[in-house]
């Protein structure tokens, strides 16, 4: 499977935001909306600091 886990991290904790990320699309500036592996969305505010693809792991910091 390729799906990944999304995490915000803010003053270097992470924390979980959503689990079995299949895609995410930018929707504005700074505005991403991340789809589930089970069709669920959700639309954050953030940027991307890191993408670890063999982790399944992606980072976002939080504004």
């Amino acid at each position: 499977m390729c799906e990944s886990n999304v995490y915000f991290r803010e003053n270097d904790v992470e924390k979980l935001i959503m689990e079995n990320v299949a895609a995410i699309t930018p929707a504005g500036k700074d505005i991403f909306v991340l789809k589930g592996l089970l069709g669920e969305r959700m639309e954050v505010t953030g940027i991307i600091e890191d993408i670890n693809l063999m982790g399944h792991k992606i980072i976002l910091k939080a504004l």
